[in-house]
């Protein structure tokens, strides 16, 4: 028979697959063909140069690799028996190592013994090889059958071949995609001596039948029964498929935690092996690792190895056992892919798990070296930021009290001494919960202690807070958890254990740790720490506490982005020398430095008739120092008493609002009032309701306030009005910003970035203004001074220079001598400030009132309510009201305010003025009135009179009353207002 017609014999017909040749002697190559004709040149190839040549059992898919998983059809089963050779040489120590069979005919025998015992021989005959150092016997099917169906019978009929005490080579005969020779080559390979190598043939030795499959696996079942191994079925490959993916049972989290946190340790299988506990096959290798056949067995132990943590030791010492050579050794572990399962073990070396106390019941012997991997060291682990954000912060999880760990990949456990069944001493690990919890701080508010702790879950860390009293009670504990989600793993059973760990962990912190106070508001602190996104910074490292009350400023002030994201803007503005803009911007970053001016408030504005001026451009670029450029700022609806608490929540830093002039606020009469409120840096004093009690103050601040509307405030408070707004004026700088600005597209995507860049700056000033006190109380004064002289200010103009000095310090630390935030043209925006300034200095010297000026107002006002008497006329006296209404006895008092005589000596007017009237308007008009009559007599003639008739030389009733007169020349503009018309 020719060696094609055997294969012809033995392997699925063409159409089920790949075939493969193979040659291993020399360059290990495998030949892949549709058809065994296309094999033919290809063996005989390998033939004319002297290698080895073999073929795979069965036929294999698509993908060209000789692995079980690409198996497709099979149609034998075959087994490899070894026998010794008769020019079998003596090893080195001149020992030759004995076979189970000394000869080939004395293994064919074994063959045809084994298939009498199980009743194969009813079924008919094998076909016989003879490799050169053994015998191959095939049963060959019928028909080529599924490897799914196959595999099954086939492990069963290596068990029966155990059973049955015929020596084969384990490895073979389950395991399709191995190779065995092609009759009719050589075999190069017979073990000797390593210096001798003997080559034979391999021989056809005889024909036999064709089986039907299913009778092999009658016949396999019937012999397996009453044993612990059986036929499984499988579903052959080519089973119906439904479409959609199959439901998963998904771990529970804890389960899956443990195992995340389990390491494997050979070292602990083969403890558990000495004590009785452990891997049969384990002990067994031990045993008999010197012997012939242990390969296979050897491989299987390498793979467990493989995945242990100290697999590299295991493996140096399961081959030092035989011994196999370290190239061999790091060969194998390359080629081995996954840990074997105990179906493998007792494949390759059968009758040893069935006494196993495991058998069935692990999957593979990793499940005996598993433990626990702890960890006690405190250490810093990251936790990501909110959604919005990239940031990524730092927290110190501190050592867990004695007697608990966290698991090394997450989940606190509690460790207990425990005793097993014989009395060795062992340590249980409980897992308390899945993901880490533990304490950062203990806050205190008001006297009131309150627990901070983090728990680090999957989806992001999450604060969980508990009052410290509850901590001495399980049920308030536990319950406080609970309402955070916080449960213990495994049941209530384990919720003591989980109480314990808490209190326990309490205690440590509070002996370890000194309580950490909540801030009221950000920015600066009494002991010199400043408060920023929702973090104490000092002069140590930044820490995280939770911040009631605090909220709403927090979410809009949490770093977002990227420093250079928020630069491309600020950079763009010194690029297109935008210097009003970069002042407002300034004004943002000086605000926290107020405190080192003495000074409370300062407030900016920016004014603009039209749109697209850069007024929000301004507050924007200002308000993304600190938070987001939009979010940052109050809405337009907030009410005055909203803005100032929300001034005493930043405290230091600036507080931004749009649109000031919207309709539930009267300008200029509201932001008059708040720009004297601003600088006192307190909000206004009131009663606890139903009490007798002012309530505790604490909207405290010192910093700028930044806001814009469409109305020119300084023109408002300098109009028609009759309080004067010096003060105002001398606490305000305005930028009128009236050019219609262009952007290119490119400059508009720059400006819409801040949206997604803010607050970063905050970040590094915070951090820089909390290391660096001294520097800045050193600073801001020594700035401060230099504003002074660069702008020749007088003392009335301190907000202005402070405000400003407070600015420029902040863009000198913001430049690449401190921070290096930004480089900004400091020269070009003092230069700015100055054109402001001295628009407000105009503003004021044209607002000045003088006591001339209150009293013409007066007298402008009241004139209808004189009684004018002209002196001199044609008639004699005329006499009737500044209104030119007549004068009867039907005149009241109500209806007049004071006299004027005309012409009773030529060129002067005679006022006689209710000194009670003009001092209430002198009220109205925020104009003391000793000021006014001592400036009043410098001026013109004043007598006080006890009595004067009003009305005298008029038809009108008598009235007598104390007055003032006032005796002024008459100009040609006084002279038309007194002139009456005459008869």
């Amino acid at each position: 028979m020719e060696p094609l017609e055997f294969l012809a014999e033995v392997l699925p017909p063409p159409g089920n697959g790949k075939y493969c040749v193979v040659e291993l002697s020399k360059n290990k190559e495998h030949f892949y063909v549709d058809t065994l004709e296309q094999a033919l040149p290809k063996i005989d190839a390998w033939k004319q140069r002297g290698l080895d040549v073999y073929f795979a059992l069965g036929t294999f898919g698509d993908l060209k690799r000789r692995i079980a998983t690409n198996v497709r059809m099979v149609r034998c089963i075959a087994v490899d028996v070894d026998c010794n050779h008769p020019k079998d040489l003596p090893d080195a120590d001149g020992v030759i190592k004995s076979k189970a069979y000394p000869s080939a005919q004395a293994a064919a025998r074994a063959i045809m013994q084994f298939a009498e015992e199980v009743g194969l021989s009813g079924l008919g005959s094998p076909w016989l090889v003879a490799s050169g150092g053994g015998v191959h016997a095939y049963w060959p099917f019928k028909e080529a059958v599924d490897i799914n169906e196959w595999k099954p019978v086939a492990e069963g009929f290596k068990r029966l071949c155990f059973q049955k005490k015929l020596d084969i080579d384990q490895t073979i005969t389950a395991d399709a995609s191995r190779v065995l020779r092609v009759f009719d080559t050589i075999n190069t390979g017979i073990k000797n001596d390593k210096r001798v190598r003997e080559v034979t043939n391999v021989k056809f030795k005889n024909a036999g039948d064709h089986f039907d499959f299913a009778d092999i696996r009658a016949l396999v079942e019937r012999n397996l029964i009453g044993t612990a191994y059986a036929v499984k079925t499988v579903a052959p490959s080519n089973a119906l498929v439904l479409p959609g993916q199959r439901p998963t049972k998904e771990g529970k989290p804890a389960a899956v935690q443990l195992y995340a946190n389990s390491v494997t340790k050979f070292g602990n299988i083969f403890k558990a092996t000495k004590a009785g506990q452990g891997c049969d096959q384990l002990r067994y290798y031990a045993e008999h690792a010197d012997e012939d056949g242990m390969e296979p067995l050897w491989r299987a132990h390498l793979s467990i190895a493989k995945k242990c943590m100290d697999g590299e030791k295991a493996a140096a010492w399961l081959s030092g056992l035989h011994p196999y050579d370290e190239d061999r050794m790091h060969r194998k572990l390359a080629e081995i892919k996954g840990p074997y399962p105990c179906t493998k073990f007792d494949s390759e070396n059968p009758g040893v798990c069935i006494n196993c106390k495991h058998w069935g019941k692990i999957t593979n012997p990793l499940a005996l070296g598993r433990d626990v991997a702890l960890s006690n060291e405190a250490k810093q682990v990251e936790i990501a930021g909110p959604a919005v954000s990239d940031a990524v912060r730092q927290v110190l999880r501190p050592e867990p009290p004695r007697g608990y760990s966290y698991g090394a990949n997450g989940g606190v456990f509690v460790v207990k001494d425990d005793e097993d069944a014989n009395g060795n001493k062992m340590q249980r690990k409980i897992m308390l919960l899945a993901y880490d919890l533990f304490p950062v701080d203990i806050l205190v508010t008001n006297k009131e202690h309150t627990i901070h702790m983090i728990a680090l879950r999957p989806e992001g860390g999450q604060t969980v807070t508990l009052p410290q009293k509850s901590v001495v009670s399980k049920e308030e504990t536990l319950k406080s958890l609970a309402n955070q989600n916080i449960l213990a793993t495994f049941g209530a059973l384990n919720d003591v254990n989980l109480f314990h760990y808490i209190r326990a962990s309490v205690e440590k912190m509070s002996n370890e740790k000194s309580p950490v106070r909540v801030p009221e508001s950000y920015g600066w602190q009494n002991d010199d720490t400043f408060v920023f996104a929702g973090r104490i910074y000092s002069k140590g490292t930044p820490i995280e506490v939770p911040m009631a009350g605090l909220e709403n400023i927090v979410n809009n002030t949490k770093p977002t982005g990227t420093l250079e994201g928020w630069q491309a803007c600020i950079n763009m503005l010194i690029r297109r020398e935008m210097y009003d803009i970069l002042a407002v911007f300034l004004a943002g970053a000086g605000s926290p430095l107020m405190r080192f001016t003495g000074l409370y408030g300062m407030t900016y504005h920016c004014a603009a008739r039209a749109s697209g001026t850069g007024k929000s451009l301004a507050l924007e670029a200002a308000a993304s120092i600190w938070g987001h450029p939009a979010h940052y700022r109050t809405g337009k609806s907030t009410s005055m008493v909203a803005m100032q608490q929300r001034l005493g929540l930043l405290h230091s830093l600036p507080l931004v609002t749009d649109e000031i002039t919207s309709k539930n606020r009267e300008a200029p009469e509201w932001f008059s009032e708040f720009l004297l409120d601003m600088t006192e840096g307190r909000g206004k004093e009131r009663m606890e309701s139903g009490a007798n009690k002012e309530r505790l103050n604490n909207s405290t601040w010192a910093g700028h306030a930044l806001m814009s509307s469409n109305t020119y405030v300084v023109d408002s408070l300098t109009g028609a009005r009759k309080v004067g707004a010096e003060g105002e004026l001398r606490r305000l700088i305005e930028f009128r910003m009236n050019e219609i600005l262009t952007w290119s597209p490119e400059e508009i995507e720059t400006i819409k970035s801040l949206s997604h860049n803010y607050a970063v700056a905050g970040e590094v000033l915070a951090d820089f203004f909390a290391k660096n006190v001294p520097l800045l109380k050193e600073l801001v004064p020594d700035i401060v001074r230099k504003m002074h002289v660069e702008y020749g200010a007088t003392n009335d103009e301190r907000y202005w220079i402070g405000s400003v000095g407070c600015n420029i310090a902040a863009g000198i630390i913001m430049g690449d001598a401190h921070t290096g935030l930004v480089n900004l043209p400091l020269d070009k925006i003092i230069d700015a400030y100055r054109k402001r300034i001295e628009y407000q200095r105009i503003a004021i010297r044209g607002n000045k009132r003088s006591t001339e000026d209150v009293l013409n107002e007066f007298i402008r006002e009241s004139w209808g309510q004189f009684v004018v008497v002209n002196y001199g006329t044609s008639g004699g006296v005329l006499a009737q009201m500044g209104d030119g209404g007549s004068i009867d006895k039907s005149t009241t008092r109500k209806e007049v305010k004071g006299r004027v005589e005309n012409g009773a000596m030529e060129g002067y007017t005679d006022f006689y003025i209710e000194e009670r009237v003009l001092r209430s308007f002198c009220a109205t008009m925020n104009f003391g009135y000793a000021e006014f009559k001592e400036e009043l007599e410098k001026l013109f003639a004043v007598k006080y009179m006890p009595r004067k008739d009003l009305m005298s030389k008029t038809g009108g009733p008598p009235l007598r009353t104390a007055v003032m007169r006032i005796t002024r020349p008459i100009n040609e503009e006084l002279e038309n207002h007194l002139s009456v018309e005459k008869d």
